[in-house]
């Protein structure tokens, strides 16, 4: 499997007096104060990392996702990560989480796309017996 760095939302520039969420209004109203949620590479403890990363692994196996999938997590007040939701079928638009871990993995996103799309294609292959 190729697992893309962890991302985290920055909500740094958001008031101190507003919930921490990023929703509907930090994706699609520009004039919105969630506007200023960014996603960055997360800074988190390897062994963080490491359960993230496994949990995700099998969860992909366990719920025969294909091809690709983004595994959306948050941590707790204690910092233990908790599983939000699985994406089997996350957007591929240039500007998207997908989009946004493959470039801090240093993929562009047209070898994100075409990393996709060669899974997809060998998949079908051996489901074929091609």
């Amino acid at each position: 499997y190729k697992i893309l760095p962890i991302s985290e939302e920055d909500y740094s520039e958001i008031p101190e007096n507003m919930p921490k969420i990023c929703g509907y209004e930090a994706k699609w109203l520009p004039d919105s104060i969630y506007w200023k949620i960014k996603s960055v590479p997360a800074n988190l403890p390897e062994e963080t990392i490491h359960f993230i990363e496994s949990c995700s692994i099998k969860l992909f196996e366990r719920l025969e996702c294909r091809d690709y999938a983004r595994f959306d997590w948050r941590l707790n007040a204690e910092g233990e990560p908790k599983l939000l939701e699985v994406n089997p079928n996350p957007g591929w638009c240039w500007d998207g989480h997908l989009a946004k871990m493959a470039n801090y993995a240093g993929i562009s996103y047209k070898e994100m796309l075409d990393e996709v799309l060669v899974a997809a294609e060998k998949r079908i292959e051996l489901n074929n017996g091609k």
